[in-house]
């Protein structure tokens, strides 16, 4: 592997979408333009940004007389992502406290249920770097409000969500997508226009933007 002193990236900016469970991948080529599927969870945190977690068994080295180590075991592992919603809307206290859109009143509030059920959803998250952009997709994720509320006087309220990557039909039984480092030709242009949907990808798009700059 070579050096590419483009590929490291710091996620000083980023968004959080979401939409129907095994939406397919769309093809991104601006970080606020995911497509007419995606919703926007809105803010979440800056100070905790959203956290991508593995839980699961250590591979375990097995041997024979003649090789002590002659393989290791395949482990069983589950990727997840918390992240910390700020928006008090009905998306977030759905997916915070389990609940369909059953639960949604004629007045907009959310009935509380009183045995939360997760929330399959696709989910998009986008990790923006300046002048470039990273989308993560994961086309089922399972997700439900993961520890308390909290609130101060000096901060806004906080609601911790936690998906559970789901393996997908779409991908094979896979849980998700990661692309690589794509370039954003205007970082300002998200700033300046009005979106109505658009599209989103990992290939060809990016690589003629890419000879463009």
């Amino acid at each position: 592997m070579s050096l590419d002193d483009n590929a490291p990236i710091v996620a000083g900016g980023g968004y959080i979408y979401f939409a129907d469970e095994d939406t397919p991948k769309p093809r991104v080529t601006d970080p606020l333009n995911p497509g007419r599927a995606w919703t926007n969870i809105g803010h979440t945190s800056r100070e905790d940004l959203p956290e991508f977690g593995r839980d699961g068994d250590d591979p375990e080295t097995m041997g024979s007389w003649q090789n002590s180590k002659l393989r290791q075991t395949t482990p069983d592992i589950t990727y997840s992502v918390t992240f910390q919603a700020l928006q008090a809307t009905a998306d977030v206290y759905r997916l915070y406290f389990g609940a369909d859109e059953t639960f949604v009143q004629p007045d907009g509030s959310i009935r509380i249920p009183a045995t939360p059920v997760p929330q399959i959803k696709a989910l998009l998250v986008v990790l923006v770097d300046g002048r470039k952009f990273i989308p993560l997709w994961h086309p089922r994720t399972s997700l439900l409000g993961s520890d308390a509320i909290s609130m101060a006087t000096d901060d806004f309220v906080i609601f911790p969500i936690t998906g559970t990557f789901l393996s997908s039909r779409l991908i094979g039984g896979a849980v998700g997508e990661w692309a690589q480092v794509l370039p954003l030709r205007n970082p300002n242009a998200a700033r300046q226009r009005n979106y109505e949907g658009g599209a989103f990808g990992f290939g060809a798009a990016a690589e003629r933007e890419a000879d463009s700059l």
